[in-house]
């Protein structure tokens, strides 16, 4: 651990080995598809200020989307990358985390109003509009020229939900259990809006009752509640000295178990190590009967958990301390990761959470 300097001074975590026995993968064309986002995020100004544009293009959003979508059609993962740049800039400048009634209300306008963009039919916007909204018409007008009816309209579902997600948190409710920040938790760190992509990149539709089947649903939602921690174990130290508000699992753990963040930390691995189990033995259990465009989409599921980790250790979105105020710095430190093919609790027991427990059921014995 690091040492402590003076009394007031947080106490910088170590994160032990994740259990990640997922191969890397990233997008032949990732360069041209950045080169697109910048061009386009500068189209539609999605940034506050120069300073503001410079972290943007620093925290390398469209490397992101690349090792997500690595077998995607080049144009297609384009549009990921367009969606990130759009989603973020919605997410870090339109919404806020401690909020008035008012502010509140007006998260609740805005999302209302970006729904129902995503969920009529689009023409690009004027070439002097700029904002969130015109770009989300840009980005609307592309995807609706490729996708299906079905995908759309899962598309449109998959940001409902998170959205709902998103002014659920901004309301500041008091999750007093590990059962409720881990339903919350699932929901507000927009996997299924990340993923909601899958289908379109591949340019196959997954057969409905595949998609919404037990097995395909615990698949799902145990890959995005461990990304989510994955998140929550990447951005702790930077959490620690810039936003002491936000609501991370190891300051949970740390409270309910009455423990240092320095056993906490250990008790989130162990956490999400359980679910990167359960997820590849769903995997290999679900592989063999599914279609091909269902194989793709657990593929990108497994891309994103690895994804998530190679990214978020390197973005200054997770890396970086300094404020926003300022310009980012040219080479921040990555976060010291270490992945094993060894498990740190290999249980294939449920997490003692209710509302999660159903998906250690989708597994044969």
């Amino acid at each position: 651990m690091d040492t402590i300097t003076d009394a007031t001074t947080p106490r910088m975590l170590d994160l032990p080995p994740l259990y990640c026995p997922i191969d890397a993968a990233l997008h032949p064309e990732h360069d041209s598809i950045d080169r697109d986002a910048r061009t386009w995020l500068d189209r539609y100004r999605l940034y506050t200020s120069d300073i503001d544009r410079a972290w943007v293009i620093a925290r390398k959003y469209a490397e992101a989307m690349a090792r997500i979508y690595p077998d995607g059609i080049t144009d297609r993962v384009g549009l990921t990358a367009r969606w990130l740049h759009w989603i973020y800039y919605v997410d870090d400048v339109r919404m806020e985390t401690a909020v008035t009634p008012d502010k509140l209300a007006s998260a609740i306008g805005l999302t209302s109003h970006l729904l129902r963009v995503m969920e009529s039919p689009t023409t690009e916007p004027a070439a002097d509009q700029t904002g969130p909204v015109a770009a989300l018409q840009s980005l609307m007008h592309s995807v609706q020229a490729v996708a299906t009816q079905t995908q759309l309209s899962r598309f449109v579902d998959a940001h409902r939900k998170w959205f709902h997600a998103i002014l659920w948190g901004m309301a500041d409710p008091a999750l007093s259990s590990l059962d409720e920040f881990v339903h919350q938790r699932m929901l507000n760190a927009g996997g299924a809006a990340s993923m909601c992509w899958s289908e379109i990149t591949n340019g196959e539709e997954i057969p409905n009752a595949e998609l919404h089947s037990p097995a395909m649903r615990a698949l799902q939602e145990s890959s995005f509640l461990m990304m989510a921690l994955d998140n929550d174990l990447l951005s702790y130290n930077r959490e620690l000295l810039i936003d002491k508000t936000h609501l991370n699992v190891v300051m949970l753990l740390a409270r309910l178990n009455d423990c240092p963040p320095e056993q906490a930390v250990h008790q989130a691995v162990a956490l999400r190590d359980r679910l990167t189990t359960l997820f590849l033995k769903l995997r290999e259990q679900e592989h063999p009967k599914l279609s091909a465009p269902a194989r793709a989409y657990v593929a990108d599921l497994a891309h994103a958990i690895r994804s998530n980790l190679d990214w978020g250790s390197h973005s200054p979105r997770y890396t970086a301390v300094t404020s926003r105020t300022q310009l980012p710095p040219p080479n921040p430190t990555p976060i010291p990761l270490t992945l094993t093919d060894h498990p740190s609790d290999p249980s294939t027991e449920p997490l003692p959470c209710p509302t999660i427990a159903w998906w250690w059921q989708q597994l044969h014995t």
